[in-house]
């Protein structure tokens, strides 16, 4: 089942808001950065810059930029450092760092268009982390600012959570130009559209991503294998001596078929390219950003991060309110290419408070719980699935993504889903008995 998500995307703008849409601001975001990197990939200086646009219904006096990674090491270290700007002055910075607070120089009107410029400094800690440095592996993940999203429930101030994910953002476009050592080699979000030698001694490569969440990137000594898959590139990236020719290229092949059997059941991948880095025993075990994904060498692992292609990266959620809505479905997700009619009853819930749809505040005060986001949430959705037949839930949940496709899925979107579809399916469902039992509350 193939679809154009940019189809469906330029509909989507030409189209008016329709009553009840949650209108998300700022919106058609455009990043651009110059960054130098030092000799080790660990340092990148240069400056930045994020143009948008103003779709709410009144005037905005500030913005908020999110500088996640900061919550890696918190305010005594500042992994990333914004200054000088230009456009609007920083205020106040919140959050352990992770907020940065910018009044505009002026009101920027409704339906009107602004760029803020910025200096940035990025330093990245010596640590097995998703935004780390380790074994000469340098892994930058959220670590360019990205626009906070103000909608129906105000501006997401969500607090950076280490355990799991807090972020929510738009779609947007980003041109990142990297100046990097020769010996440095670099995968990133997007694709290279322009790769220049400067001086004998460094590389200007450019990336451009469009109608992403974020960017990240990975630097050290790195090898690559290309398959392909469905229109897309599928390029691995490993270090030697960390991960053998012979294993990259099992999961090479791998990556390809989880790809293309994703592609099969809920759209193609509306990217040319998607990368994986492996990141030799990775501590952290994977980590998902768009069109890009860091994992440890282990086949499941990668699997789950590309499912995130789909469910957060096209599927955009708020990962700190709703986190089953990527989590569990990318655990979900992750077996379709190698074990797919894999069966669930039902769930030993582990404490009267624990339910799927618990926000991560909950979680981080209850981590021995968090498997349930992943295990529990992955339980419901085999169980759906022999409930309405492999083949048919696949068309249900492919049906989902179509209708979110770039935009952003909200627990009720899904039960409303699930809800027609057995009305026409399955008779006598009693949604809210299902629901309930699941312990499943958009509330």
């Amino acid at each position: 089942m193939a679809f154009s998500v940019l189809a469906l995307l330029l509909s989507a703008l030409a189209s008016p808001v329709a009553a009840g849409t949650v209108v998300r601001t700022p919106a058609g975001a455009s990043y651009e950065f110059f960054l130098r990197a030092g000799q080790a990939g660990a340092k990148w200086n240069g400056n930045g810059s994020v143009t948008f646009t103003n779709v709410g219904s009144v005037p905005l006096n500030e913005v908020y930029l999110r500088v996640w990674s900061n919550g890696v090491r918190g305010c005594g270290v500042r992994s990333i450092v914004v200054s000088n700007l230009g456009g609007g002055s920083l205020t106040d910075e919140r959050l352990r760092c992770t907020e940065l607070e910018v009044t505009l120089d002026a009101p920027l009107a409704v339906g009107a268009s602004v760029a803020i410029t910025f200096d940035l400094s990025i330093s990245i800690p010596s640590i097995d982390d998703r935004f780390g440095v380790h074994r000469g592996l340098a892994l930058a993940g959220t670590a360019l600012p990205t626009l906070s999203i103000n909608d129906d429930a105000g501006w997401h101030r969500a607090p950076f959570e280490n355990l799991g994910e807090s972020f929510y953002s738009l779609v947007s476009d980003y041109e990142v130009t990297f100046v990097t050592p020769r010996a440095l080699d670099t995968a990133a979000s997007g694709i290279v559209t322009d790769r220049t030698a400067v001086n004998g001694e460094r590389w200007r490569t450019t990336f451009t991503a469009s109608q992403v969440r974020d960017f990240a990137w990975a630097a050290g000594r790195l090898r690559r294998i290309v398959e392909r898959a469905r229109g897309t590139d599928v390029v691995v990236w490993y270090q030697p001596g960390a991960v053998t020719p012979a294993r990259a290229r099992d999961l090479a092949a791998d990556a390809a078929r989880t790809v293309r059997t994703l592609g099969e059941a809920f759209g193609d991948y509306p990217y040319p390219e998607v990368d994986v880095v492996l990141a030799g025993r990775a501590s952290f075990g994977g980590m998902e950003y768009p069109t890009i994904v860091f994992s440890e060498p282990s086949r499941i692992t990668m699997a789950h991060e590309l499912a995130h292609q789909w469910f957060y990266g096209i599927v955009g959620n708020d990962q700190y309110a709703e986190p089953w809505l990527d989590e569990s479905f990318a655990t979900w997700a992750m077996r379709l290419p190698f074990d797919p009619r894999k069966a669930c009853r039902g769930i030993r819930w582990p404490s009267a408070g624990a339910a799927l749809t618990n926000d991560m505040g909950y979680w981080s005060m209850h981590p021995g719980e968090y498997g349930l986001v992943y295990f529990g949430g992955a339980c419901l959705l085999a169980n759906l699935s022999q409930r309405f037949g492999h083949e048919r839930f696949l068309r249900i949940v492919g049906r989902y993504v179509q209708r979110h496709a770039m935009g952003i899925a909200r627990t009720e979107d899904f039960m409303r889903a699930i809800e027609t579809a057995a009305a026409q399916h399955l008779p006598g469902f009693d949604a809210a008995a299902y629901w309930r039992h699941w312990r499943v509350d958009p509330a």
